[in-house]
Formats: structure tokens, C-alpha cells, sequence
């Protein structure tokens, strides 16, 4: 009986739930018609699709705003079809194939923001069907183009090299890509900001000689790349960001306003020295990288001469202490300005490396500041992604000891989403941690902040 009651209540429970989300829907359909059509303008293409099942309003909202929508973006790929059989595959793919060409001919507009094609199930006797999607897009005028292939599809570019004239970004994913191919694609897109090249396997050189307006240029997963050569011309480029197994023979840049490197190491055989001349001429510099790898990157550069900023981003520290080698990172650096370091992957859940209780017994209270190998320069201190354990204590302060001049130090928590995140810690985890964020990562670091303030008395120390 106290079953069939509970039971009751949970159908109650439901009726409430299903009526607030009638009444909710009740509300937003009253909106004007003109705000309605705003809203499926925001949304991507495929969200705007599956909108327009519910109801026969916006069925019409759907192919009022599809002829103005700014922005087309379609996802070819299994995960449409989590269930189906391989031998259906090929007749749901031929349906979807038809759907985008049935959308295109529903848009209106003159012009077209973004363009954006994601699939890893078509082939090579699909690309007609690409064709036509980018002569679309290039007679729309499109301003952003993000086109993710397959590999093995050997999509050639040359079309989007000659036909988009008006592009501020570029993004290609798997595309058969060469050197000519390169110069045509800048040279007929004068306007180019931001250019996204990845999993281009064929491409050996990459030589930018005109961009007059390129200001970011990124690299990944493309491994037969093994020079890289950019003009003096191309006058705007502040950053260029390398990731993912690229492994540089040469490298010769001479961007005048290049200020900021990013680069990815994933290898023990890293070529850092094919950089040495580019890094000795740029004032930022964020590095990812294993913690097992950094002694030996930055022992191949004798001196990063102009560097002001730098940014650690690394793995699984706690396994290899990066301590011993703060004092050769600091050397390199002799007029370094700011420095930030996160581990990017803790390898267990911080709570079974709490520095709470060893925080007050084994630092002491004072001290001494390393005068002899001091870093006069360094102002300003991040640490991101704290979690409260011992080693990254370890390493603030031991960088404190010679950092003689800081001012600032900004110490910024772990999310507590990410804290009480099973899937992040896998067989770490222990429910038991959930209720402790606030008693392990905030208060060591109200902690920290009081050891701090001893060895550093003017310091400022903001905990965010």
C-alpha cells in the first residue's frame, strides 16, 4: 500500500513536471513572431531542424528564419544514427546528402556569416556534392568556413583557394592541401584573419610570403610538415600555434609583430632547436607539455632574450616534480615578467594529496630568498587549476624563493564541477570527496596565501 502511494505521488510529480514544461513552451510561443525567428537565427542548423518538429508554429518559424539564417553548419557523421545497421548507413547518408541541398535551396539571403561542414562518412565520389555546398557558400559572400573531412577522402582545396575571395577565417580539417595551393588560397583571400590547418598529411612546406591581414595561424596533426617559411610582408601576424605532432625541420619567420608562440609538445624527439632564432624574438610563450620533457626544452635554448610572459601548461606533474627545473627556466628568461603554470591533468583526485595538514609543519614560517639566483623581473605569478596538493604548493613556493620582486599572485581554484567529476578521476574517486572542496582546495589556499604573505609581505595574493 505505502508503495502504491509513493507511486502516486511520483505520477503527480511527473503530471507537475510535463505541465510546467507545456505551460513554459505556452510562454515562449507567445512571443512575438519577429523574436521567435531571432532565437532559431542563434541556434545551429541541425538544432533549428529538430525545433521545428514541435509544433506546426514552428515549422514556419523554421522556414521563415532558414532563408535569413547567418550562420549554416551540418554534421554528417554516425553519431546521427547511433543504432543503425552498416548496411543501412549508406541509405540514411544518400537522406541526409539530400536534406543539406534541399536547406541550401531554402536560404534566401544574399550573404552568409559562416559555412560549416563536418562528415567523416563521405568519400571520394561524394565530393561533387561538396562542390556544390562551397560554390554556395562562395557565392554567399561567406566570411567564416570550417570544413572537417575525412583524411582518407583527399578532398583537394583548390576550389576554396580560388573561389572565396571574402573569408576572415579558415578552417581544414583532412584536406589535400600543397604549397601553390597555399599561395593561391592567400592571395585570392586578401582579407584572411585567422587560418586553421589540420590533419593535412601531403603538405611538406608551408610558405606564407602575402597575408596582409592573417593575425593567427594554426597548425595540428600535420606530420609531413617539415618546413615552415613566413615573410616579412605578412606584418599582422601576432601568434601562431603549433599542436599535435608537428615536428619542424626549419623554421624561418620574419613577422615583424609576431609576439606569441603556443606550441604543443607531445615527443621526446621535439626539434626545439629548428625554433631557437623565432623564440629569441617574441615576448610570449605558452608551452604544452609532459612534465618529464621540460628540463631538456628548455636546456636546448640558451636564452629566450626578449621573452616576457611565459605559460606552462603541463601533465601528470606530481609524477615528475618540476621543481628542479623552475631555476633553468628562470635563466632563460632574464627579463621575464609574468609567469603561469597549470597541470593540466592531475593524476588522482587531489584529495589524496591534500596539502592542508602538511602545509603548517613542513614550511617554515620565513623563508630566505634566494639572492644569488634571483629573478628581478618576474612581477606577477599564476597559478591556474589549483587543487591543494602538496606538489603544487612545493612548486609556488619554491618559485617564490627567487621570484625577490613579485607583486602579484593570482592563485585560481579548480571549478568544484571538476572536483566532484568521477569521470575525471575514474577509480580514484570516492564519493566521500564530494562535500570536501571547500574544507581541502579553498582552504589550503587561504593557507598558502598566509605562507605566502610571510616570505612576502607586500605581495598581493588574489584567490579566485
Amino acid at each position: 500500500m505505502h508503495v502504491v502511494e509513493e507511486a502516486d505521488v511520483e505520477g503527480e510529480d511527473e503530471e507537475e513536471v510535463l505541465q510546467e514544461e507545456v505551460d513554459e513552451e505556452d510562454m515562449i510561443s507567445k512571443l512575438p513572431w519577429e523574436i521567435l525567428v531571432s532565437i532559431m537565427c542563434l541556434l545551429s542548423t541541425d538544432e533549428a531542424a529538430r525545433m521545428s518538429v514541435l509544433s506546426r508554429r514552428w515549422r514556419k518559424i523554421w522556414n521563415t528564419s532558414i532563408r535569413i539564417m547567418p550562420r549554416l553548419s551540418f554534421f554528417l557523421d554516425r553519431g546521427w544514427f547511433p543504432d543503425i545497421r552498416p548496411r543501412d548507413l549508406e541509405k540514411k547518408m544518400r537522406k541526409r546528402i539530400i536534406e543539406v541541398h534541399q536547406v541550401l535551396k531554402l536560404h534566401k539571403a544574399h550573404t552568409l556569416y559562416e559555412f560549416s561542414l563536418i562528415t567523416f562518412e563521405l568519400t571520394s565520389r561524394d565530393s561533387h556534392h561538396i562542390n556544390a555546398w562551397l560554390n554556395f557558400a562562395a557565392e554567399k559572400h561567406v566570411k567564416e568556413l570550417r570544413l572537417k573531412l575525412t583524411s582518407l577522402m583527399l578532398y583537394d582545396a583548390s576550389f576554396i583557394a580560388d573561389n572565396f575571395h571574402f573569408l576572415r577565417v579558415l578552417y581544414l580539417e583532412g584536406i589535400y592541401i600543397t604549397e601553390d595551393i597555399v599561395h593561391r588560397l592567400f592571395s585570392n583571400s586578401p582579407f584572411l584573419e585567422r587560418f586553421f590547418l589540420l590533419n593535412s598529411d601531403k603538405l611538406h612546406r608551408l610558405s606564407i610570403v602575402s597575408a596582409p591581414n592573417l593575425k593567427y595561424l594554426y597548425i595540428e596533426r600535420c606530420r609531413g610538415l617539415q618546413h615552415l617559411q613566413i615573410s616579412s610582408s605578412v606584418e599582422n601576424l601576432g601568434t601562431i600555434e603549433i599542436n599535435g605532432g608537428v615536428n619542424f625541420e626549419s623554421v624561418n619567420v620574419s613577422a615583424p609583430n609576431l609576439s606569441h608562440i603556443i606550441l604543443g609538445i607531445q615527443s621526446q624527439v621535439f626539434k626545439f632547436d629548428a625554433y631557437v632564432t623565432l623564440l629569441n624574438q617574441i615576448k610570449r610563450l605558452t608551452i604544452d607539455v609532459y612534465a618529464d620533457m621540460i628540463s631538456a626544452a628548455f636546456r636546448q635554448i640558451p636564452e629566450f632574450s626578449k621573452l616576457a610572459h611565459l605559460e606552462l601548461i603541463m601533465d601528470n606533474c606530481s609524477k615528475i616534480t618540476p621543481i628542479r627545473c623552475l631555476l633553468d627556466i628562470l635563466r632563460a628568461a632574464p627579463i621575464l615578467k609574468t609567469f603561469s603554470f597549470q597541470d593540466n591533468k592531475l593524476s588522482g583526485h587531489p584529495a589524496k594529496d591534500n596539502a592542508l595538514e602538511w602545509l603548517h609543519v613542513h614550511i617554515p614560517k620565513k623563508v630566505e630568498l634566494d639572492q644569488n639566483h634571483a629573478c628581478d623581473y618576474l612581477k606577477v605569478v599564476k597559478f591556474d587549476n589549483f587543487a591543494g596538493c602538496k606538489y603544487e604548493v612545493e612548486v609556488l613556493l619554491h618559485l617564490l624563493e627567487y621570484a625577490v620582486s613579485v607583486e602579484k599572485i593570482f592563485i585560481g581554484l579548480m571549478d568544484s564541477s571538476t572536483w566532484r567529476d568521477p569521470e575525471e578521476w575514474g577509480h580514484d574517486y570516492e564519493d566521500k570527496f564530494d562535500n570536501q572542496y571547500e574544507e581541502l582546495c579553498i582552504e589550503c589556499a587561504q593557507q598558502l596565501k598566509t605562507q605566502i604573505l610571510q616570505m612576502h609581505p607586500n605581495v598581493d595574493v588574489i584567490i579566485a
